[in-house]
């Protein structure tokens, strides 16, 4: 008789545990066969009594057989050896009332469940059909003790069975077609690539071929004639260039100096003057809550000047109380190794430590962490800058937001030619947060639960901060956004700060640290790379394809109604769903005779508005999707790629990338605020631009409004808040609903994925209702929590404001 091996088995992961706690609510388990530390550790965090023992502890059982099971149920993991399976079986049946039968590493299922499933049943114990374990494992089957006749039963049990399996199968074909569909992405990317790999080839071969025939010019004979007659003018030559050399130089140097582009002005009129400096140095001192800040800055042969540069920035701070964690990750420059400790010297609040050795990010920073003694931390690369005012304004948040936990900034680069490249961010944004780490730099975060989270891990270097952060706001929602530029982010030869391409491993590193996140949360998806930006889509699983009513209100005639039908019909892959045409005259009677599908008559629906709220009324479907009928579909996926989102609890609306026949945008999310009171994100930008603001039209977001010409939403939500104002028309009752859906506390999402065409849109928002929105909204029309302060609010393009 063997023992339960102390080898680290793969065939249970970490969440086994909580997995199998849901499918048997109830009741102690046995576990057999595995890694008993490992799984008492997981039934422990799951808060369930379980019990391992060894096939020696089940053996001796026999000698003590009460005629009671002690367990409610067990779980044994079996191995390919058949010489067990009797007495195994019969302890088993003696000490539980149902057996989870899992195969162990290695072993053939296919062979060895039919061998035990009849080995259990000299015992009295029969499959349980209806119990689903495909989540544990699609060789998975429960066994109970029979009691009574169950023959007839058998068969609708096995046919249930099927059923699950159809189920299952439809999964993994959907699951198939999203990787399709990545796989052709990244085919077109390398495609692309590839084009331009062989423009390079062919500019290196005609340049080859210049330097060639610039080698033959030199040699030849009237070359050197020519050299011979201007010799006197050669002097003259020399001198000149020289000189404009000179001036060149001087001219770069002044250039730095001096704003040159858009964003440099305004930067320049935005920052804090040494007026303000001195000012926040006098408020900084009164503050009623003055915590330490620690600043951490992992050290690895970083060029002096630059460190030099970061280092200044810090000691420039106008809020004094804080402390800089230099941190040397075996650096090998000698001149970086003279410069430390002097740098170290220069102010008592600077701590400088070592790791002995190159350990990574990771390690150093939290070596860092370690050392810390701040209540708040902030992170620091070794060649980036802060702005002067960068912790005041952290801790003058906190005297009106003492119970933060993670605070950020607006960004910047620092490139040769000075500041460039802004990064206005949203305030919390957790479905953007999915697409891409937009929290970046300055991020502060309490220290208690930084630790809490587990500091950083190295296997996610490149990008452990994204990681950590995905860690930090599962312990916490109180995030917040300060709206303003207080980072200068390097461009360097080893930074991303440049391109994404300078750190080969780090789209890698953040797939799997979304995973690892997703995983966590309980969420059963897939992270894809999106090659365009560089940046992911994340496709959640459909865990149920509920029904779906696609109101289509008819008001833009016979033609437009009958190309959205047709490629509605056509087109859309998702299963369960009807289509309602809904009237409020006769103008269209051919309606009726044209269509097969569900039409309403709304005589007295005297708005768009009253319309779709009656034809929710005589609709049952859990989900409701009100459509234009100027939409038409361009990919299968559409509707299921919304549902996904939709599904989510916390989720209270969901909108599409909308695009007209030429291919420009109609809407992308609205900006509530915008052109004073609301405006359609990116209107009239190509639908593959890569968008303003970290490429916010290509990803999946937030926002603060979608329009119900392709809205999805859940029945109980709309009808909580009462559906749509019958006192407003068009885009702002749509505005007006999901403003109550969000005052509510769900997320409005925006997927670029659910792509339509939307033709007849309509050229502007109809301001008819302005009056009542701006008395309902006042306080929410002038500022849009997911549109920065700092971006133009005439128009809703995230260009940079005044």
């Amino acid at each position: 008789m063997s023992a339960v091996s102390s080898a680290d088995h793969s065939y249970f992961d970490s969440d086994f545990a909580r997995a199998i706690s849901r499918r048997f609510e109830h009741g102690r388990f046995l576990i057999v066969g595995a890694n008993a530390q490992k799984l008492q550790c997981q039934f422990a965090e799951a808060e369930r009594e379980a019990a391992a023992w060894s096939h020696d502890e089940l053996a001796s059982k026999l000698s003590h057989d009460t005629g009671k099971a002690q367990f409610e149920i067990a779980v044994w993991f079996y191995s390919s050896r058949e010489n067990e399976d009797e007495i195994t079986a019969k302890a088993l049946s003696i000490s539980a009332d149902a057996v989870v039968l899992m195969p162990g590493p290695g072993t053939d299922a296919a062979m060895r469940r039919p061998q035990l499933v009849e080995c259990f049943g000299r015992f009295g114990f029969v499959p349980d059909y209806e119990c689903d374990l495909i989540d544990l494992h699609p060789a998975a089957v429960c066994v109970r003790r029979q009691r009574g006749k169950i023959a007839e039963a058998l068969v609708g049990a096995m046919e249930n069975a099927l059923a699950r399996v159809n189920k299952q199968f439809s999964s993994l074909q959907r699951k198939l077609q999203v990787r399709d569909a990545e796989l052709k992405e990244a085919h077109r990317h390398i495609a692309a690539l590839e084009q331009k790999l062989l423009k390079v080839k062919e500019y290196r071969r005609e340049l080859k071929l210049l330097k060639e025939q610039r080698q033959t010019l030199r040699k030849s004979p009237e070359r050197r004639i020519g050299r011979v007659f201007l010799a006197p003018y050669r002097i003259p030559e020399k001198l000149a260039k020289k000189i404009w050399k000179n001036l060149q130089r001087d001219g770069k140097t002044r250039r730095r100096s001096i704003p040159s582009s858009e964003y440099q002005r305004w930067f320049e009129q935005h920052r804090a003057s040494t007026k303000e400096l001195k000012q926040m140095r006098d408020e900084a001192r009164v503050f009623g809550s003055r915590p330490l800040i620690s600043v951490i800055t992992p050290v690895f042969d970083t060029p002096v000047k630059h460190l030099e540069e970061t280092v200044e920035s810090v000691l420039a701070q106008a809020y004094d109380n804080w402390e800089l964690v230099l941190v040397d990750d075996g650096s090998t420059a000698i001149e970086l190794l003279r410069i430390l400790p002097r740098v170290a010297a220069s102010d008592e609040r600077i701590v400088l430590a070592s790791l002995g050795k190159h350990g990574g990010i990771s390690a150093a920073s939290n070596h860092g962490l370690a050392l810390a003694r701040g209540e708040w931390l902030t992170f620091l690369d070794h060649d980036d800058v802060l702005e002067p005012d960068s912790l005041f304004q952290v801790v003058k948040l906190l005297q009106s937001h003492p119970d933060a936990d993670l605070i950020y900034t607006d960004e910047d680069k620092l490139g040769d030619d000075g500041f460039e490249a802004p990064l206005f961010k949203p305030d919390w944004s957790p479905d953007f947060f999915l697409s891409c780490n937009y929290l970046g730099h300055l991020t502060a975060v309490r220290r208690d639960l930084l630790r809490k989270a587990g500091g950083f891990r190295s296997q996610f270097d490149s990008a452990q901060d994204y990681d950590l952060y995905f860690r930090i706001i599962e312990r916490t929602n109180r995030i917040h956004h300060i709206p303003r530029v207080l980072y200068h982010w390097r461009r360097s030869e080893s930074s991303s700060a440049i391109s994404v391409r300078q750190k080969p491993g780090q789209l890698e590193a953040s797939r799997l640290a979304i995973e690892d996140h997703l995983k966590r949360s309980g969420e059963l998806a897939h992270v894809a790379v999106d090659w365009r930006t560089h940046a992911f889509c994340v496709r959640r699983e459909l865990l149920e394809a509920r029904k779906i009513s696609l109101i289509i209100r008819s008001c833009h005639g016979l033609e437009s109604l009958e190309r959205c039908i047709e490629t509605l019909t056509a087109q859309t892959s998702y299963p369960n769903y009807e289509v309602v045409i809904v009237q409020a005259d006769k103008k269209f009677p051919e309606v009726a005779t044209r269509f097969s599908h569900r039409l309403l008559y709304l005589p007295g629906a005297a708005d768009d508005s009253t319309a779709k709220n009656q034809a929710v009324e005589q609709t049952d479907s859990p989900w409701l999707l009100f459509l234009d009928d100027g939409i038409e579909v361009i990919e299968p996926d559409w509707l299921t790629i919304m549902a996904e989102h939709v599904q989510r609890a916390e989720v209270g609306a969901v909108g599409a990338r909308l695009l007209n026949p030429s291919g420009l945008v109609e809407h992308a999310g609205i900006i509530v605020g915008a052109n004073n009171i609301a405006q359609s994100a990116y209107r009239g930008f190509p639908a593959d631009h890569a968008g303003a603001a970290n490429r916010q039209l290509q990803l999946t977001r937030n926002c603060s409004a979608v329009l119900s010409a392709c809205m999805l939403t859940r029945r109980e939500i709309f009808q909580e808040l009462g559906g749509f104002d019958a006192d407003l028309s068009g885009a702002l009752a749509d505005v007006d609903l999901c403003l109550k859906i969000r005052r509510a506390g769900y997320l409005i999402v925006y997927t670029p994925f659910a792509r339509l065409y939307w033709y007849d849109a309509p050229g502007k928002i109809d301001m008819g209702g302005q009056g009542i929105m701006e008395q309902r909204w006042a306080g929410v029309l002038h500022g849009d929590p997911y549109y920065n302060p700092n971006l133009s609010r005439e128009r809703a393009d995230f260009s940079l404001g005044k």
